[in-house]
């Protein structure tokens, strides 16, 4: 099935997050979950921003640079930061317009905008409404089925 579409490898969960949640409670999905983003949806579930681990990590840990030009953790800060961070919203740190891939798109495309732009999960939409997401391992699993075929 050399042609394979999004549609056929996705994730059809529609979990997502919302402008105005707290990234302690997105950090307690993807835990729970055992993801490491998600899309921020509006009300009508477009999608208008992505929110990862990533993120939320670089809004909870300042470093500053040492002589030696190594980057140190000031713990002090991070303590600081994981206080008042916590109970900041979600569109404070999302990504805004993140790279969305239509259901319909061939699963080796996708795989070239996941190396090129180094994402591990995009959300895939139908007319800009959120139907699921597709992350690397969907992407490597086609990848690998569909070698075996040929």
């Amino acid at each position: 099935m050399p042609d394979r579409k999004v549609a056929d490898i996705m994730t059809r969960d529609l979990t997502a997050l919302a402008p105005k949640d707290s990234l302690q409670q997105a950090a307690r999905l993807f835990s729970l979950m055992r993801i490491s983003g998600l899309p921020v949806v509006d009300d009508q579930q477009r999608v208008i921003g992505f929110l990862s681990e990533s993120d939320i990590i670089e809004a909870i840990s300042p470093h500053s640079r040492d002589r030696s030009g190594f980057f140190v953790a000031d713990f002090g800060e991070i303590a600081r930061k994981m206080r008042s961070a916590g109970g900041a919203s979600v569109s404070d740190y999302m990504t805004e317009h993140p790279i969305t891939v239509e259901e319909t798109k061939n699963v080796e495309s996708v795989s070239e905008t996941m190396l090129t732009e180094g994402v591990k999960i995009l959300p895939v939409v139908h007319e800009g409404i959120l139907v699921g997401t597709v992350n690397r391992a969907d992407v490597c699993n086609a990848l690998m089925e569909d070698h075996l075929e040929s």
